[in-house]
């Protein structure tokens, strides 16, 4: 899998097994953000590499624990434990009054619900979607995306002659849901 198009869950799944195409994804799309973060807020660019290799041992300890339930994006994960070390940080540091300190944790919750409003939406538009597209493509799609099962299963399971006959229905559902998305807009 290509490290632009990883999952959160493959890239959890990744850092369970302490997998380095894992690690790079952090680095890739999540160290910005925290970046960004820190450098906003009385930090330096050097301040958000400690910080997130402090959150990248956080996370090393804690996911591959069998009692670890990551129950957020492991974007907001991350985020949030960067931004309460970096907090933290500040405040041992006493380069921010409690006013700010109040600011900033406000601006964190801010993101974490926006991100589970986000996350919402796209699901309550998933569904949308879904109810546009017949039932034998509800389930031929939930197999193939959800359950994660590869063509020739699908092919199997479904009773179609060959692969080429299981992907060419594929695709007719997927034309069904895009059509079903584009009549949302």
């Amino acid at each position: 899998m290509s490290v632009n198009k990883q999952s959160d869950r493959e890239t959890y799944l990744g850092l369970k097994s302490k997998n380095n195409q894992a690690f790079e994804i952090l680095y890739k799309f999540y160290y910005p953000s925290v970046k960004n973060f820190i450098t906003k807020n009385n930090g330096s660019v050097d301040d958000a590499k400690d910080i997130f290799q402090e959150t990248i041992l956080i996370l090393l300890e804690k996911v591959p624990k069998d009692d670890f339930n990551l129950t957020s994006s492991l974007k907001t994960y991350i985020f949030a434990i960067s931004s309460n070390l970096w907090l933290k940080r500040l405040r041992d540091s006493n380069k921010i009054v409690r006013s700010e300190l109040d600011m900033y944790e406000k601006y964190l919750t801010d993101y974490e619900e926006a991100e589970t409003d986000a996350t919402q939406n796209t699901i309550i538009r998933v569904l949308n979607v879904f109810n546009k597209v017949t039932n034998k493509c509800k389930i031929l799609l939930t197999a193939i995306f959800y359950d994660e099962k590869n063509i020739e299963t699908v092919t199997k399971e479904f009773g179609y002659t060959n692969k080429h006959s299981a992907q060419n229905q594929k695709f007719k559902c997927l034309e069904q849901a895009r059509r079903g998305s584009e009549n949302l807009n």
